[in-house]
């Protein structure tokens, strides 16, 4: 007992204790925060009281049994959760502590849980918010989060009922983000009420304009559309304001409609100051009234204030007890803003802009009478005399020829050696207040007008007649308007001192800016006018003031404010309006920018001023010609793909060997280097920061900050473009544009950049789509997907020095004449391990085929041609110089190209006449079949037949290490392995082929690890009959058998036995035979691993490794679906998509088998002999080609099918299309490790990940 009184003593103290230190900081508040006097100075209670009695009505009191009820007040708990009821029962005792800042004036309501808690609370709250969205176009929720969620969700929604368009105003102020934003989502909230008052430092103010919180958009804000998406502008006059959605200028079109959705803070309403608050009197000074109203209107959020903000009112009136009137509204004259209809602030025109001259010469004339004239000027630093000649009419003369980007340049002429101005000629001034004559680029006055000038237009207002700062605020309010209806989305804060703030609002689409400066009045201890701030230069000249005013209220005014017993007013005050700018600032040229330092400008001041932005006009407009759609299609021409490959792409190894490896990928400090050396990299690299950053950081992105700080990144794109020959147009495009950037303000360097670089890039995009087939052209409109997947197909078709697709011709006729198709980058990019035989063919129906490059494609297919070699299309090309002939799939691939190729190009079967002329003669490797030595296509196609009927053998040149053998060709290979060997079952037609000691299919990992025991042993060998073999080569039986005779003449081959066997019996031979040797019964249970699917291989050395899961039987339904019986075929087609299909790929092994390991790591220098140097290469990681046969199976399979409707393969699809936008290489990788996670080992781009998928989806949209 003793111990829990302890207890409960110890708890009471932390309680008293709490509730003391609670009292204290509320009368603290109250009283010298606040100061709102003494105790019985009309403030009894020495704190708010907590409770009241109400006195019920008669009625009341009759029904309930009482006369009196006691309620508690409202209010708010510091850190209170928003979303949580602080007047439950809960251990915190808000009440009791004295936790809550009480609203005297409201009561706590308890709604409950649901209606039926509180039914007539429930029901005449949502009756008044009901009628008054009936007379109302919107309401406000005051103090939103003191009321329950549940029921505000409730009343909003009965409210939406009878008004639909009902906007919602909230003040909300939970302190969290993250419950602000649980409001706004539930409610449905459009703007939450923000208020400038509340900020505590000019520095606060400046900070919280250029945010999102209060709508901010920074100037030369990115456009938020990616790259891809934009499209040219045809005529400008046919654009919308596009840029009154945040930051998007209509110089970024989309190419669609839709435009891309950024997380954005909710919109703001933004206060001068609000009902229930203190005003610049009580807060800070009442000068500030002015400063703080200009802040509110160049904002880029909504605009709000409150009845007597304008008037002075010392203190707002309280909306419960005040019972005076407001004095009647003063009559106003319509105002009429300026500077709004220069050329310089109208959208730019289409019509053709002239080339700005480099140089420009000027003939500069003496008028009156003299005799000696010269001249000295800025073009040489005020050096040497300018002589002038005396002309016939008595006119002094004098050339002079200058670069136009100086201009414009000030100079003086000494006239008997005075100094003076020739007033008859522009004039401007200097930063110290003298007075010179001017040179222009347009032969016009170009810099602002001397002291004086009526050339500068403005103010908007002059004479004042209204209370307070109704006058100045009248112009405010209209160019608030007048900014959000233009356009005008994006703003820049300057701190010029720290209480002095320039803010620039400008217009993405044109340029044009106007410009708030303004000096708060925050504290009353620095009302004096003595100011050290920072020069103000603007981009481009003053052209316009809007207006410039101070507003004075001294002493007297507020110690002589008497209250009126009938009227609310406001404090007496002097507001004092400037007519020109020289009377507050003074202003001179420099480089064609206005220069402003302000002289007269006290707390309390404002200065609104426009710029007319020639220069910046101009080279606005010089981008707009840049980017029309003809002038931006126009280099674009004629183009090649290998050169637009250059031009888009070109990846680090790449570059160096196309520029003897002078040059690589680019830089960018903070981020490391771009993907690709050509435009796509630097695209890649913007719309990556385009994701990852929001709007205000993505300028401070490390790309931005780069371009930012230098045009190195413009230059590297340019210079580049010098080693492609027929890129010479687009050179010059592109310099155009680097002498855009190179003159225009560092601040708005990314944003041009922006526009230009991926609108070139996007044109050019663009143009390869439209050039493509005809099934490219349409669908890449219809579908994202189809267009990610055609323009990456690009990245694979270039030229490099060291593998050309022929070496020898590379001599003759220049390395960028034979391009080759790439396997994959980096690691295939470029010597003789670019161009891979399988690789090729596997990829080119989709990646040339399918978009229509079929000169690309006949290409590499008659270079092939040239080189087959015992029957074999190479595997390693090696620019046909030295190929590799050991895998046995390749060639079947080859030949399932031909097909495709006379089936797809305009050449059709006249293909097949081509002339061959074999690089190494059939009599060279196999005498038995000299006499069919192949003179065109159809001929090659016959031998390959005959080879592989009769029987292959052969020992690879160069095999082995031995100082006989040469160069070793394969450092982990033993020597059995180099033994290649195929032959034919002449009873069942299937092919059998290689041994345990080699990889003669693309699974094709050889081990390398002597410390694990794997070094030598190929990991997948699936010698035997393979699968995907016996659908290619039934695929080619087939088609064989279908030709005109007149374009295939042969019947037949003979076999090693020397027995003819007819082509259409080989043909039904395999179609009798395959279901039998291949598919695995459900009744074989318990014998193998898995059942209703089709082997792997037959025969092979390895017996268990024939009945393993893999992807392989796809390929063979996809090309010879006629083998599959349809029933059986779709059961396996369900395991595979059941077992083996992750994220991006399919499995090359089922995860139940027990060789399975999906991660694959090349550098695992472990002991372990599965995984060791990567040996489970094809052991489970996901390879994503083999995907792209499984679509095409599954949709011949399920023609007759609600499956067969492409929109269900989506479902296959969904992490690809984020791939190809997000990944940096704009690619699709070779492979994933297990569940789609990133495989370091794996090439981020490998050509036949999509070409396979595009031929998919072709077939599917057929």
């Amino acid at each position: 007992m003793a111990r829990l009184q302890s207890d409960l003593s110890a708890h009471f103290n932390v309680l008293e204790q709490d509730i003391l230190q609670s009292l204290r900081g509320s009368i603290e508040y109250e009283r010298l925060v606040l100061q709102k006097g003494p105790v019985g100075d009309g403030n009894q209670a020495l704190v708010e009281p907590y409770f009241r009695r109400l006195h019920l009505s008669a009625d009341a009191a009759q029904r309930l049994g009482y006369s009196e009820e006691v309620v508690a007040h409202n209010g708010w708990v510091m850190d209170w959760p928003a979303t949580e009821d602080f007047a439950a029962p809960s251990w915190r005792m808000v009440y009791l502590r004295r936790h809550l800042c009480v609203w005297t004036d409201t009561v706590k309501l308890r709604y409950g849980e649901s209606e039926v808690d509180a039914p007539f609370l429930w029901q005449h709250m949502t009756d008044y918010a009901v009628g008054m969205a009936k007379i109302f176009h919107a309401i406000r929720l005051d103090n939103a989060h003191s009321t329950p969620l549940h029921v505000s969700r409730h009343v909003l929604a009965r409210v939406r009922e009878v008004n639909p368009h009902c906007w919602v105003f909230a003040e909300l102020f939970t302190g969290n983000f993250e419950t602000d934003l649980l409001y706004q989502r539930t409610l449905g909230i459009n703007a939450l009420i923000r208020e400038a008052m509340q900020c505590d430092s000019p520095a606060d103010l400046g900070h919280k304009l250029q945010s999102p919180i209060w709508n901010g958009h920074p100037v030369g804000a990115l456009s938020p559309i990616p790259t891809l998406d934009r499209v040219p502008p045809a005529q400008t006059s046919q654009q919308k304001h596009l840029s009154k959605c945040p930051s998007r200028t209509l110089l970024a079109a989309p190419a669609r409609d839709a435009v891309p959705l950024l997380p954005r803070h909710c919109p703001a309403l933004l206060f001068d100051c609000t009902h229930d608050n203190q005003t610049p009197a009580q807060k800070r000074h009442p000068r500030d009234a002015l400063p703080n109203a200009a802040v509110v209107a160049a904002s880029c959020a909504s605009a709000g204030s409150v009845r007597g903000y304008d008037e002075l009112f010392p203190t707002n009136p309280s909306v419960v007890s005040e019972r005076r009137g407001y004095p009647k509204a003063p009559e106003v004259e319509v105002l009429k803003l300026g500077g709004f209809g220069s050329p310089a602030a109208a959208p730019a025109q289409t019509q053709t802009q002239p080339q700005i001259e480099k140089e420009k010469e000027f003939t500069i004339t003496w008028h009156s009478k003299a005799s000696k004239v010269v001249a000295r000027g800025a073009w040489d630093g005020w050096g040497a005399n300018l002589n002038f000649i005396k002309n016939q009419d008595g006119l002094w003369s004098a050339v002079l020829k200058v670069e136009t980007s100086r201009l414009p340049l000030q100079y003086k002429f000494i006239v008997d050696d005075q100094w003076t101005v020739n007033e008859q000629l522009p004039l401007a001034q200097d930063e110290h207040g003298n007075r010179n004559n001017v040179l222009s680029a347009a032969g016009i006055p170009s810099a602002p007008p001397p002291s004086g000038s009526t050339s500068m237009s403005g103010p908007d207002a002059l004479i004042n007649k209204l209370p307070g700062i109704l006058t100045v605020k009248q112009v405010l309010n209209k160019l608030h308007w007048q900014l959000g209806k233009d356009g005008y989305t994006e703003i820049h804060v300057q701190f010029l001192a720290d209480d002095t703030l320039a803010i620039e609002r400008r217009s993405p689409d044109n340029s044009h800016s106007v410009w708030f400066v303004i000096r708060s009045a925050f504290w009353r201890d620095r009302m004096g006018d003595g100011l050290d701030a920072k020069v103000l230069e603007l981009d481009g000249m003053v052209s316009h003031l809007h207006i410039a005013a101070t507003l004075f209220v001294g002493d007297q005014h507020e110690n002589g404010f008497r209250k009126d017993n009938n009227f609310v007013t406001g404090l007496e005050c002097f507001l004092h309006i400037y007519g020109s700018v020289q009377e507050v600032a003074h202003v001179w040229t420099e480089g064609g920018n206005s220069k402003l330092r302000l002289t007269r400008f006290p707390p309390g001041s404002v200065m609104v001023l426009s710029t007319d932005a020639t220069k910046a006009h101009q080279r606005h407009s010089a981008v707009l010609q840049l980017l029309d759609a003809q002038e931006i299609c126009r280099p674009l021409e004629a183009i090649a793909l290998h050169q637009l490959n250059y031009l888009l792409y070109s990846c680090e190894s790449e570059e160096r060997d196309r520029s003897n490896g002078q040059r690589g990928a680019y830089v960018v400090p903070g981020s490391g280097p771009l993907a690709y050396c050509g435009l796509m990299g630097v695209c890649a690299a913007l719309d990556e920061a385009r994701r990852s950053f929001t709007e205000d950081q993505l300028l401070h992105a490390p790309i931005a900050e780069n371009l930012r700080q230098g045009d190195w990144l413009m230059k590297c794109l340019v210079d580049r473009l010098a080693d492609m020959p027929g890129l010479e147009n687009v050179k010059a495009w592109l310099q155009r544009a680097a002498n855009i950037l190179s003159d225009c303000p560092r601040t708005l360097a990314p944003f041009y950049f922006d526009l230009l670089v991926p609108g070139l890039c996007a044109a050019a995009s663009n143009y390869f789509l439209e050039s493509s087939s005809e099934f490219i052209a349409i669908a890449s409109y219809q579908s994202d997907l189809i267009r990610d997947l055609a323009l990456a197909t690009v990245q694979f078709w270039g030229a490099t020095k060291s593998a050309p697709l022929h070496w020898d011709r590379a001599q003759t006729e220049g390395w960028h004449k034979l391009p080759s198709l790439c396997a994959g980058l980096p690691h295939f990019s470029a010597g003789f391990m670019r161009n891979w035989g399988r690789d090729t063919f596997i990829s080119l129906r989709g990646c040339l085929l399918v978009t229509g490059r079929f000169q690309e494609a006949r290409d590499t297919l008659l270079v092939y041609a040239n080189v087959i070699r015992h029957g074999l299309c190479p595997n390693l090309l090696d620019a046909a110089n030295r190929p590799r002939y050991n895998a046995r799939d390749a060639t079947w691939f080859f030949m399932q190209a031909i097909q495709d190729y006379v089936a797809e190009s305009p050449e059709g079967e006249e293909f097949l006449a081509q002339p061959v002329n074999l690089k190494w003669p059939v009599k060279d490797w196999d005498g038995e079949l000299a006499e069919l030595e192949p003179k065109n296509i159809a001929d090659l196609m016959h031998l390959i037949f005959s080879a592989h009927a009769k029987g292959i053998s052969f020992r690879e040149w160069g095999a082995g290490r031995g100082p006989e053998a040469g160069k070793g060709i394969d450092d982990d290979m033993s020597e059995r392995g180099f033994d290649v060997n195929v032959r034919l079952d002449e009873q069942t037609g299937l092919i059998y082929g290689g041994s345990e000691h080699n990889c003669g299919t693309w699974m094709d990992k050889m081990g390398s690890s002597a410390k694990a025991g794997n070094k030598g042993k190929p990991a997948t060998p699936r010698d035997g009959a393979a699968v995907e073999i016996i659908g290619l080569l039934k695929s080619s039986l087939r088609w064989v058998c279908e030709l005109d005779k007149k374009i295939f003449k042969y019947e037949g081959v003979k076999t090693a036995s020397g027995q003819y066997l007819e082509y259409k019996e080989w043909n039904q031979r395999l179609q009798d035979n395959f279901e039998r040797f291949f598919w695995i019964d459900p009744d074989e249970r318990g014998a193998v691993s898995s059942t209703s699917i089709y082997r792997d291989t037959v025969g092979a050395s390895r017996q268990w490794q024939d009945a393993q899961l893999r992807p392989n039987f796809c390929i063979a339904m996809a090309v010879a679906p006629e083998l599959f019986a349809p029933e059986r075929a779709n059961a396996a087609l369900g395991v595979v998509a059941t077992n083996l299909i992750g994220p991006l790929g399919i499995c090359t092994l089922d995860p139940s088998d027990k060789e399975y390991h999906g991660d694959y790591h090349n550098d695992n220098d472990s002991g372990d002999i599965a995984i060791a140097h990567g040996w489970n290469y094809h052991q489970g990681p996901e390879w994503v080609w083999p995907l792209g046969f499984f679509l095409e199976a599954w949709h011949k399979m399920q023609h007759d099918t609600e499956s067969a409707n492409p929109r269900h393969a989506m479902r296959w699809l969904v992490g690809h299309r984020s791939m190809l936008r997000k990944a940096p290489w704009r690619s699709l990788p070779e492979l994933t490790n297990s569940k789609g996670q990133h495989c370091d080992h794996s090439c981020p781009a490998q050509a036949w990940s999509l070409g396979t998928l595009l031929a998919a989806l072709r077939v599917m949209n057929e």
